[in-house]
């Protein structure tokens, strides 16, 4: 339980975005004396890609965005998630829990999709993919929230959760019309 009072205070210490999901299977043992369950180490894995992922979409956003609206979501969205990830690692570093090097191909996919749009396109597609992973991304950490096994990986959800939501509101805000 102490590992847990080390983890908490240094999650505490700034707000957090992320992204949500997993598989549910048995408890896997790790040298560290704690246990994580697969659902854990899932939502793990999946935030840190979408971390990387809205790391990769916000600075894009930030070069590419028509509006001042885009833009600035594209910034706090790149702010945020690299933010989070900082978090992300150290608690799966913690746990001894390995993370992928790479975003899922579908996030590489939509960045090379970004990349190729301009203008109010550019601002409309934005808008639209990041709504959407972010409205999946709230649903699958609010589920970490309420069915995660491993206090440290609840505690760092449980963090996530009301920036993913602001992030959210702001991109719906930022919805380009036309």
């Amino acid at each position: 339980m102490r590992r847990l009072l080390v983890v908490v205070p240094f999650l505490l210490a700034s707000g957090a975005c992320g992204t949500g999901g997993g598989r549910q299977a048995g408890v896997t043992t790790v040298s560290s004396g704690a246990s994580v369950s697969a659902a854990d180490e899932a939502w793990l894995t999946t935030i840190h890609q979408a971390d990387l992922a809205g790391v990769q979409y916000g600075r894009l956003a930030e070069r590419k965005g028509a509006t001042t609206a885009v833009r600035h979501a594209g910034s706090t969205l790149a702010a945020g998630h690299a933010a989070l990830d900082e978090k992300v690692i150290h608690v799966a570093d913690t746990l001894g829990v390995g993370l992928p090097a790479n975003e899922r191909i579908s996030q590489l996919v939509l960045a090379q999709r970004l990349q190729k749009e301009s203008g109010s396109r550019f601002d409309r597609v934005f808008v639209a993919a990041m709504a959407q992973e972010h409205e999946k991304t709230v649903d699958g950490t609010a589920k970490e929230v309420r069915s995660g096994s491993s206090p440290e990986v609840t505690a760092l959800a449980r963090i996530a959760l009301p920036d993913l939501r602001e992030h959210l509101t702001m991109l719906r805000r930022a919805n380009p019309v036309g």
